[in-house]
């Protein structure tokens, strides 16, 4: 029984083991933020292998201003417009992800998704959400539309009682309508 007992948890082992993800993320959403008229504002999270292995990576959504570009370092640096590419990873490294937004002198707000798949088919998502604009717009926001507020979330869907600094909010209206924000620098 004894040899059973070790045979049936070494292939649970074995099992858990040839199906697990071989990278993790460390920050699957990320915030940036800039003046429309940056040539560019950025910001990274590390992805972290866990096996050897090789990744693709897609853009599969976008809700960025038309006239705003994007390019991503992983860890290379692609160019405006590249929306996929492929990674071999080695066990035990850290690989820079990052996100270059060019607002191209346009204020406004939007995200990027990136999906990483491994070998196995497992995939996680990476979020950058950017605004380039003026915090004064976000404070005369909340300001004219306070009685009209609901409910104030931050990106983990925790509720909040009020806006901090260099933070991205989901905020439901008593109609349930949603609108994000982003505070910069809040006073």
């Amino acid at each position: 029984i004894y040899m059973k007992n070790i045979f049936f948890y070494v292939s649970i082992l074995v099992a858990f083991n040839s199906y697990s993800q071989s990278f993790s993320v460390q920050q699957n959403n990320v915030s940036l933020s800039g003046l429309p008229t940056d040539n560019d504002f950025s910001e990274n999270t590390y992805l972290d292998a866990l096996a050897d292995d090789s990744l693709t990576w897609n853009i599969i959504s976008d809700s960025l201003p038309s006239s705003w570009d994007f390019s991503n370092c992983f860890p290379n640096c692609y160019s405006i417009g590249q929306t996929s590419g492929d990674l071999v990873i080695s066990n035990g490294q850290s690989y820079y992800l990052n996100c270059h937004i060019y607002p191209n002198n346009t204020s406004g707000e939007g995200f990027i998704t990136m999906e990483i798949t491994d070998g196995a088919g497992t995939s996680e998502l990476v979020t950058w959400y950017g605004v380039a604009g003026s915090v004064g717009i976000v404070n005369n926001y909340y300001s004219s539309n306070k009685k009209d507020i609901k409910c104030i979330y931050d990106l983990s869907g925790k509720i909040v009682d009020d806006f901090k600094p260099n933070k991205i909010y989901i905020v439901q209206l008593n109609d349930n309508s949603i609108v994000k924000l982003f505070t910069n620098n809040l006073q």
